[in-house]
């Protein structure tokens, strides 16, 4: 048992060195490279977190909503990048928080820019979100018929400035080893340096932490704005982006019932994990079971989640030192989901801390 007291619920466990680690390490590439570091913090949605970052040095921050962004205002946050794609209905909850912060925002069309330009009454600048091949969102780097476009009309609007080109390129989670990690990124890095050349002056920037990790230097990236390095995960170590001893969040299952040698019920599902999953010898992994130490002796167990339901979670485990009790530890597939799912963190010595509630 990690916690010094009985869970009858899952609960977020965090490590808090390990998660200072994370975010110094990124900070000190990025600061070796010349980039600026406007982490994403949707990952943590916590003011306390975004303290360390701050005490870090970090002083431009990225977020994937503006209820996102009205939460790290309230905490002093005023320079925010929202890193999704501008709609209209967006417009009355920009005009307010306009008056606090410094917004970037992700443009896709001139007729958004002037929607934005006739209603904002602030200045504000704008990422063209650069769609690689991957297919998510963004202006396909192809078309520079249109980022023509875009940019031509921001010259003849008030308040807009272009600031730069912003990818996100889902392909290096798919890699199974850090080097193709590698081969993967080099795509987005290729398109972004050839649209550096078409349109100098304006910055590049880049946002997936396989990247922000396993390369050692982004001297042709003007910013880094990665995210789920604060805390890792099951799937990063599996793709060689981190090890399990850098893997800061986890979560502990109540265990409920063993059915049988090998295999018990855990209280923890689909609403405290996710459905997200990887595949574990031919099996469905939905978390990795550990042995969990503060300490340098954290290792995997030979056990994992092999079912969620909504709240039931099955786990299988051949691990013969262990042995489910009161409960189990589990490290996420994907941390930002899991993280999402949680009202508060706590840590092993039973202080919490507190995250954003979902609105």
């Amino acid at each position: 048992m990690i916690l010094p007291f009985l869970i009858d619920k899952p609960v977020l466990l965090l490590d808090e060195q390990r998660c200072k680690n994370n975010i110094q390490r990124i900070f000190n590439k990025a600061k070796k490279s010349g980039c600026t570091f406007r982490p994403h913090f949707k990952t943590h949605q916590s003011n306390i977190i975004g303290k360390w970052f701050r005490d870090a040095g970090v002083r431009g921050i990225t977020v994937s909503s503006i209820s996102m962004a009205e939460y790290f205002i309230e905490d002093g946050w005023n320079d925010i990048t929202i890193a999704f794609p501008f709609f209209p209905a967006q417009i009355n909850r920009l005009q307010m928080i306009e008056k606090n912060a410094d917004l970037r925002l992700f443009i896709h069309s001139a007729e958004h820019l002037g929607l934005l330009d006739r209603e904002l009454s602030h200045p504000f600048k704008f990422y063209i979100e650069i769609n690689p091949g991957f297919g998510r969102s963004g202006v396909h780097f192809n078309d520079i018929k249109k980022i023509k476009n875009i940019i031509t009309a921001s010259e003849k609007f008030e308040h807009c400035t272009f600031h730069g080109f912003y990818i996100h390129d889902g392909r290096t989670y798919q890699a199974k080893n850090r080097e193709q990690i590698l081969s993967k990124a080099e795509v987005p890095l290729m398109i972004l340096q050839s649209l550096k050349k078409k349109f100098p002056g304006f910055v590049t920037s880049i946002g997936d932490t396989p990247s922000a990790s396993v390369i050692e230097n982004f001297d042709n990236i003007d910013e880094l704005t990665p995210g789920n390095f604060v805390f890792y995960d099951w799937m990063q170590v599996q793709t060689g982006s981190c090890s399990l001893h850098d893997v800061a969040l986890f979560v502990m299952l109540p265990v409920a019932q063993i059915t049988e040698p090998g295999r018990a019920i855990v209280h923890g599902g689909a609403v405290h994990l996710s459905k997200e999953f990887l595949n574990h010898d031919n099996s469905i992994n939905f978390g990795q079971i550990i042995h969990y130490s503060a300490g340098p002796d954290i290792k995997k167990a030979d056990g994992y989640v092999s079912a969620v339901s909504q709240e039931h979670g099955t786990i299988l485990y051949s691990d013969k030192n262990f042995i489910p009790r009161d409960a189990i530890c589990v490290c996420p597939i994907h941390s930002c989901l899991t993280a999402n799912l949680f009202s508060e963190y706590h840590l092993p010595d039973g202080q919490t801390i507190s995250k954003r509630i979902l609105s």
